[in-house]
């Protein structure tokens, strides 16, 4: 008996041998004549959402030398998590939604199976490389990424519909993904008060810390009436690949599995406060921004000013830096670099201290 499109699919993921997966998806791809050589599994991201595998492949004419297989995550809890909320159909919703930009700012999508009875799925898509060093991304790539990103923002602006999918991630709170807001206080207080943790221990970062530390709920509050449209979610910088061909490096934003419907400052931010370095972001943030705006439609500009919107990447900052607060490491973990733990909230606590978003509002 041939086993259900599901139970394919969480068998390779809980056993991470997803020969069976492969072959059902180069079959679907209309690469039935494709060898696979072999499957390297690849580390780092998130692996409590999904797992991701490197494939070499053999074959005549189109036949991609390599390709990337993403499953559901390996654990049983955290896949039937996953499954519940929504993540796994949600990657291949958007993916379907921006068909016509793979190949472009999307990844070329090379074959996809999804089973709605278990809300998993399988993905086989091109191979953009080793994940680029923040180095790469150059103020062209920043400048060309967000243009793209304006164009799909610009695209679901209001789009009530989208929001009330089934599959579409709850906008409440979507900056902070609704952790407890109550974290932010004590866990701030510790990561301050510490030589070692504290993510950049400037005057202004500290100011930052104590007003957010009291004020948290009003910067949510406010986040949470911005105009709406389909967001990436989590755009830090290992969301945002580089198709390289030759001399030519294009932006390519991938994993979509926290998309939401909310305001599109959250992405901006987010983006810009974990790709750019602080001496970077203290002469371009502002001109970044502007780009941004300007690549959304003229009707959208009508109904939101400039100013508006300036003020809105601002509090999403906050946000981001109040997500990454909630979920910090807050005690030293031994054998571990102290200097490595919280990597992100370091970044975007560096970029907050050159932009200095409190002075917006």
């Amino acid at each position: 008996m041939i086993p259900s499109l599901g139970l394919q699919i969480q068998t390779a993921a809980q056993d991470g041998e997803p020969t069976a997966v492969i072959r059902e998806l180069l079959e679907r791809a209309g690469l039935s004549e494709a060898e696979v050589l072999g499957y390297t599994p690849l580390i780092g991201g998130n692996p409590e959402m999904s797992q991701v595998f490197r494939l070499r492949i053999s074959g005549s004419g189109d036949v991609p030398r390599t390709a990337i297989l993403k499953l559901p995550a390996k654990s049983s809890v955290d896949r039937d998590r996953e499954s519940a909320n929504g993540s796994y159909q949600r990657e291949i919703e958007v993916y379907r939604l921006l068909r016509d930009l793979q190949g472009g700012f999307q990844p070329r999508i090379l074959s996809e199976m999804f089973d709605p009875e278990t809300r998993t799925a399988a993905l086989l898509i091109e191979d953009l490389g080793t994940l680029p060093y923040r180095d790469e991304f150059t103020i062209g790539i920043v400048r060309d990424a967000l243009i793209g990103l304006a164009q799909v923002h610009g695209r679901f602006w209001g789009d009530g519909p989208l929001g009330a999918m089934s599959w579409m991630r709850d906008g409440y709170r979507a900056d902070i993904f609704n952790e407890d807001t109550s974290q932010f206080a004590p866990n701030w207080e510790a990561l301050c008060t510490s030589s070692s943790l504290h993510p950049c221990d400037r005057p202004y970062v500290n100011e930052v810390g104590r007003f957010q530390s009291d004020r948290l709920l009003e910067v949510l509050d406010e986040l949470d009436v911005r105009p709406c449209t389909l967001i990436h979610g989590d755009l830090h910088r290992e969301n945002m690949m580089l198709r390289r061909n030759g001399t030519i490096v294009e932006p390519v934003l991938i994993d979509w599995q926290d998309a939401v419907y909310s305001g599109a400052s959250s992405d901006v931010a987010k983006f810009l406060a974990t790709t750019l370095n602080p001496e970077i972001a203290g002469v371009h943030f502002d001109g970044l921004i502007d780009i941004y705006y300007r690549a959304l439609g003229e009707d959208l500009r009508t109904g939101y000013p400039f100013p508006t919107f300036r003020r809105d990447v601002m509090l999403a900052l906050l946000g981001t830096f109040a997500n990454y607060v909630i979920c910090a490491t807050t005690s030293v973990t031994e054998g571990i670099d102290p200097a490595s733990e919280n990597r992100s909230l370091r970044s975007v606590a560096a970029v907050i201290n050159v932009v200095r978003p409190l002075d917006a509002l």
